[in-house]
């Protein structure tokens, strides 16, 4: 037997047989939570390419013999369909730009500034988010009329803009940046807005990129509330426009999952091009109260 000789440990050989199996276990359980996942969106997409009239015929059919495009062409002729979606991307770009804002500054405020009580205000921001949206609805709908914004963008926007958990999102998040980088930048005479707009903000950008699709998704899919301030077709956003689709009188489930396909478009490419900052702004989290 040679020095050059090698042993191979059996150990270890079934230590990376065992490993081995377990990443294709792994891979194998991922296949099929994706599958789950991705089958109903393309059950919807097929749905809506079917002739008229096959959706339920034909709705066992995985893979199927016909399409048409009939069901698009019907959506933007019998509905507005082209303002619905005008609306929800004004709507929503309105409410998450907003929501990022009030959510940046106060977060900024309770992570960096030490005032009275702000331990307090903090538990009771959180607190309020304990409080179920069904119970506001009446006061916020009462408030919005007795101001005016009632059949407005803004009465859909501004009561849903200042989040609770948007603020505990970026207070968490800001609490770890670099105290001494801030105070380095007031010592060289930086006022607090050039502090917060070239310091913060760039430090704080995947968590705002997060915060942004998060806020979309949240106006994009929401139903209730512009369900109650709308009642002018001309000003529905999308939700409420599909859901007008299936009523007690007609059930255009054709058009219904038309419609559906479309709204999921720009969701996923806002989420295309912002995926590496959501990674990252998920991935950074706070410390808790200080």
């Amino acid at each position: 037997m040679t020095a050059n000789t090698q042993f191979i440990n059996p150990g270890k050989l079934g230590a990376r047989r065992q490993s081995r199996l377990t990443k294709w276990l792994m891979f194998a359980l991922f296949v099929c939570l994706a599958v789950v996942f991705i089958f109903p969106l393309y059950w919807m997409v097929i749905s809506s390419l079917r002739p008229d009239g096959r959706i339920f015929v034909d709705a066992m059919e995985i893979i199927p013999s016909a399409l048409s495009l009939d069901t698009y062409r019907r959506l933007f002729e019998e509905e507005p369909y082209g303002l619905w979606f005008v609306n929800s991307i004004t709507q929503t770009g309105g409410f998450a730009l907003m929501g990022v804002f009030l959510c940046t500054t106060g977060g900024y405020a309770l992570a960096k500034f030490r005032f009275r009580y702000r331990n307090l205000l903090f538990i009771l921001i959180l607190v309020s988010q304990m409080i179920p949206f069904h119970l506001l609805i009446v006061s916020l709908f009462l408030m919005i009329i007795q101001m005016g914004m009632a059949e407005t963008y803004q009465g859909a926007i501004v009561p849903l803009a200042a989040s609770p958990i948007g603020i505990f999102f970026m207070r968490q998040y800001m609490l770890a940046i670099d105290d001494e980088l801030l105070n380095a930048a007031r010592v060289d005479g930086a006022s607090e807005y050039q502090i917060f707009w070239h310091i913060v903000l760039p430090n704080a950008r995947p968590a705002i990129a997060t915060l942004l699709i998060l806020f979309c998704i949240e106006y994009w899919n929401n139903l209730l509330w512009p369900l109650i301030v709308f009642r002018k077709p001309e000003n529905f956003p999308l939700a409420v426009g599909i859901k007008r689709l299936i009523d007690q009188y007609r059930q255009q489930y054709d058009l219904t999952m038309a419609g559906s396909t479309l709204a999921t478009i720009p969701v996923i490419i806002l989420f295309f091009f912002l995926r590496r900052q959501i990674m990252e702004g998920l991935a950074t989290t706070g410390t808790g109260i200080k």
